[in-house]
């Protein structure tokens, strides 16, 4: 099968009005797709974990991709406190089955880090479970790791935060640049980069 891409979906940050739709995005991922975003391939999704994918949490910054009119794919990034003065934030992502491969994660990714970036973040934490390959050879190619756990059946990386857009990572964009092109730079991500809300 040859690379699939598609152009036409905005990114964009979730609103009230989007719990519902979310939770319509949740239910339609297949249990796999779920279980290595959420680590876990249960359906249901409460009204207060859809209130902080959303964006609703302190300190959460939440973004959805929407195609054909509807969400086609997640992102968030939870900021938290670090040792030394080091700001990092916890990313995940997820994009609909049959929208993977096709430039959504990767658009998502680089928005994600841009705005964590202009937040004055420096690490990127990212939780991924241990049987997840493609995600952690994704991550060793694309970022300079500094740090790596195994805690049971996932692993959590740090990485830093380029200061500056580099010529040798194309998916890392200034903050508010446009358009976004998904079609460029390598995939950044599948389904579950990271782990479950906080």
């Amino acid at each position: 099968m040859g690379t699939r891409r598609i152009v036409n979906f905005a990114i964009r940050r979730p609103c009230d009005r989007d719990h519902e739709p979310i939770r319509e995005f949740l239910a339609g991922l297949s249990p796999r797709s779920r279980y290595l975003r959420f680590f876990t391939g249960a359906p249901s999704a409460s009204e207060a974990m859809v209130r902080v994918l959303a964006g609703g949490g302190a300190r959460t910054d939440a973004l959805v991709a929407v195609g054909d009119g509807v969400i086609i794919g997640h992102a968030m990034a939870a900021d938290r406190g670090g040792p030394g003065g080091a700001v990092p934030t916890e990313i995940g992502v997820v994009v609909a089955d049959a929208y993977q491969g096709r430039g959504v994660g990767s658009a998502l990714v680089r928005q994600l880090v841009a705005r964590a970036r202009a937040r004055g973040a420096t690490t990127v934490v990212m939780e991924v479970l241990a049987e997840n390959r493609q995600v952690l050879g994704m991550i060793a190619d694309h970022w300079r790791v500094m740090r790596e756990e195994r805690s049971g059946a996932y692993t959590t990386i740090w990485a830093p935060l380029p200061l500056e857009r580099r010529q040798e990572e194309p998916w890392l964009p200034e903050p508010d640049e446009e358009p976004w092109s998904p079609g460029t730079g390598k995939e950044a991500v599948a389904a579950g980069i990271a782990g479950g809300a906080r």
